[in-house]
């Protein structure tokens, strides 16, 4: 069975150069496999929530 890992990304974005930093890190992870799942904007940026498949197997999955 496959297993997941999750992070979660916090991004303060308040002038357009903010949007290539988050990008610049969103590229990073997704280089590391990561996957984002969902955005959610908020007063001051974004969270961002990401996740990857998990070297660990769930035991008795073998």
């Amino acid at each position: 069975m496959k297993t997941f890992e999750y992070d979660i990304l916090s991004f303060q974005v308040k002038k357009q150069k903010d949007y290539d930093a988050m990008r610049s890190a969103l590229n990073e992870r997704g280089a590391e496999g990561w996957e984002v799942i969902t955005a959610e904007a908020g007063d001051y940026g974004y969270t961002t929530f990401l996740k990857r498949e998990s070297s660990r197997k769930k035991a008795g999955s073998e």
